[in-house]
């Protein structure tokens, strides 16, 4: 019986702190997932502003380059474009969101700033365009800095409450 407890406790402390570093590691994720956003929403922007590219295929051209975790969103978004099936550029860029962005590690706050950044575009003129990029660049770095000034702290505290839980709970267990 003895035998089974320590067992049980062993796989309850394992796994406590598996779910500490995966949380930890969640994290760290979601700040490489805004920097390659952030790094595709400045080509767009760029293709847009300095080659006079319409977005539809500045949308396609980043498809085409980029193979990353963003590509199935870019290529879902191209393909729902040149289908010309009557929908407006912010349902389709809201649908792929929705769709296509589930295995990444961003947030459902980070998937709404996503989704009302796409209802700003498509309709507007140029500089509009351009105003919008901008904001959404800049509440992209906010949130890479606020996270990135974090991270260590966070990472230890995910990781370190996961192996105390286990610890705590195979304690009360006894």
């Amino acid at each position: 019986m003895t035998i089974l407890k320590i067992v049980g406790c062993i796989l309850v402390i394992a796994s406590s702190t598996g779910m500490g570093f995966f949380f930890s590691t969640e994290m760290k994720n979601r700040i490489e997932d805004l920097k390659e956003l952030r790094k595709l929403i400045s080509l767009l922007k760029g293709d847009i502003r300095y080659a006079n590219t319409p977005l539809p295929e500045a949308i396609s051209v980043i498809a085409r380059r980029y193979k990353g975790s963003f590509y199935r969103f870019f290529e879902f978004v191209s393909s729902k474009l040149q289908e010309l099936s009557g929908q407006t550029f912010s349902q389709v860029w809201k649908e792929a969101v929705e769709k296509e962005l589930i295995n990444t590690s961003l947030t459902k706050k980070d998937k709404n700033q996503l989704i009302s950044f796409g209802e700003n575009l498509g309709y507007l003129d140029k500089d509009m365009q351009m105003n919008t990029f901008e904001l959404y660049l800049s509440q992209l770095e906010e949130e890479i800095a606020e996270l990135t000034k974090t991270v260590k702290e966070r990472s230890y505290l995910y990781n370190s409450l996961g192996i105390m839980a286990g610890v705590f709970i195979s304690i009360i267990m006894i």
